[in-house]
């Protein structure tokens, strides 16, 4: 030690004054250490003279010493630790982004520009100012580390939840999970689910696990938009949008709503509404009233006179005609002539009969004002035009709704010929406790029975909800044959709902899990073939 401290006091000898350490310094602290480490006189005699000690003395033994900071650097220094920790995460990662941004810039702002624009270019930017490139990039540099960390964040949050999932098991269950990852022989809780976090993890089970949730976050996407948007961004992608079966059961149910099924009634003519005629102040008398409505009775027994003497005197001029003339004038109407004279009579006079009607209908829908004639065509559904064009159109649609009443008749005999034959197959006793539960009377026999139910199901509508289940059934086969253009068409008429929400949405999820994600703003692509 002496040989050690002489070649350092040799050594700060050489050195020049400036630059030698002040000896009186050094010796300071060591007496000061000394003295610390000791203590003072008067500290040593009351320790070593417990008898003397004061109270005051014990007290401030027996508290704790307080380190107390070198200086006043420590002391800052060690607020600023405890600063750190109160901030929150994100205010950190906040705080890191805007360091991480400002070195950025400076490292940017030091390239030459051809380097910049490399780097721009690599990160997607397009080449501009060199302020713009250097903000750009660094805006998306951001962008790229907060995917990361969100990722991380996602990553951590699947194998926790599957950790939590695992641990919420009772131990039975445990086992069974652990037989199916072939985990075998007696083992803790914990030990069991660290072995089927890692053939689980082994197994790709967190790729699976983070693409499950990708695809929620996806559906969920979708689920909240439009159908109109959703069905776009089918056409860009080539997905079929449409389901033939939907568009032919919603149009059904919108014709159905419309009354398309339902027994045809044939309209009245339309006719000019008259304006109320104002109220006598005196109440007309009895007498007066019953006058009126005889003359009224006359005249219609004197119209119906005249009717029946005008259709006797044109059967008269039918039969005067010969077969041959006959059977010309029938075909000249397009009517078939066959049977015997009288059964063509009978058939020319009422073709005359419609044709003089037609006429008659014609001429008074000719003196109707064109306003309430198209009021009556919008109230079928007709569409206006020029007044002889929805004359035409008023009697077409006419003439097309007795052909339907005609053919509905038809389908009202096969309808009770059908229900029929099922009750004839049934027991005197099966068709009394028919009766029995529809309150009706049974009858005296089989057959008696058996008309009561069929006179029954015929007032009540039974027949008709059978005409137009059998309707309904046959118009969806028919627009089952027809093209995809012409349902929508219809569909677009009758304000029927061409889509599916559930459709459209799984549709284009199973379209990105090939082809990955539709971008919004993608040209529309030829349609595929849909997977069956």
């Amino acid at each position: 030690p002496t040989q050690a401290s002489g070649s350092a006091s040799a050594r700060h000898s050489s050195l020049p004054c400036s630059l030698r350490p002040p000896a009186m310094a050094i010796q300071k602290r060591k007496a000061v250490a000394k003295f610390s480490a000791a203590g003072s006189p008067s500290k040593r005699s009351a320790m070593g003279s417990p008898s003397k000690r004061t109270k005051a003395q014990k007290k401030q033994e027996e508290e704790p010493e307080v380190e107390e900071p070198e200086n006043e650097e420590e002391a800052e220094e060690e607020e600023e630790q405890e600063e750190e920790e109160e901030i929150s995460e994100e205010d950190r990662i906040a705080q890191e982004e805007e360091e991480l941004k400002t070195s950025r810039r400076k490292e940017l702002k030091a390239m030459y520009i051809d380097e910049l624009k490399q780097v721009a270019t690599s990160k997607g930017v397009e080449p501009c100012k060199k302020d713009d490139m250097i903000e750009a990039v660094v805006v998306v540099e951001a962008e790229e580390r907060a995917a990361a960390r969100a990722y991380k964040a996602k990553l951590r949050a699947v194998v926790v939840s599957k950790k939590d999932a695992l641990e919420a098991l009772p131990m039975p269950e445990l086992r069974d999970v652990c037989n199916d990852y072939g985990i075998k022989g007696h083992l803790t809780k914990q030990a069991r689910i660290e072995q089927i976090l890692k053939l689980w993890q082994e197994a790709d089970g967190v790729d699976r696990a983070l693409a499950k949730i990708a695809t929620d976050e996806r559906a969920e996407e979708l689920n909240g938009m439009e159908k109109a948007a959703l069905r776009k961004l089918c056409e860009k992608a080539g997905v079929e949008p449409f389901v033939r079966e939907v568009l032919v059961e919603r149009l059904v149910r919108a014709e159905h709503a419309a009354g398309k099924f339902a027994r045809p009634t044939i309209p009245a003519a339309p006719v000019e509404e008259e304006e109320e005629k104002p109220k006598k102040g005196k109440k007309a008398d009895m007498v007066d009233a019953l006058l009126e409505q005889e003359a009224r009775r006359k005249k219609e027994l004197e119209l119906k006179k005249q009717q029946e003497d005008g259709e006797a005197s044109k059967r008269k001029e039918l039969r005067a005609m010969s077969v041959d003339e006959l059977k010309k004038a029938l075909s000249k109407q397009g009517l078939e002539a066959a049977g015997k004279k009288d059964d063509m009579v009978e058939t020319l006079y009422q073709a005359q009969l419609l044709e003089e009607a037609l006429a008659a209908r014609k001429n008074d829908l000719r003196a109707l004002p064109i306003d309430v004639l198209k009021k009556q065509l919008a109230g079928r559904g007709l569409a206006a035009g020029k007044k002889e064009d929805m004359i035409d159109a008023w009697l077409a649609h006419e003439a097309k709704l007795v052909e339907a009443a005609k053919g509905y008749e038809t389908k009202i005999e096969e309808v009770l010929a059908k229900m029929k034959a099922e009750l004839e197959g049934k027991t005197a006793n099966d068709l009394k406790d028919m009766c029995a539960d529809k309150n009706l009377k049974f009858g005296v026999g089989k057959e008696g029975r058996i008309e009561t139910l069929l006179e029954e199901a015929k007032a009540h509508g039974e027949v008709d909800r059978a005409i137009a289940a059998l309707t309904r059934r046959a118009r969806g086969e028919e627009l089952l044959a027809m093209e995809q253009g012409e349902l929508l068409r219809l569909c677009e008429e009758a304000q029927a709902d061409p889509l599916v929400k559930e459709v459209l949405v799984e549709r284009l999820l199973a379209h990105e899990a090939d082809f990955g994600r539709v971008p919004a703003d993608a040209e529309p692509k030829a349609k595929r073939a849909r997977k069956a």
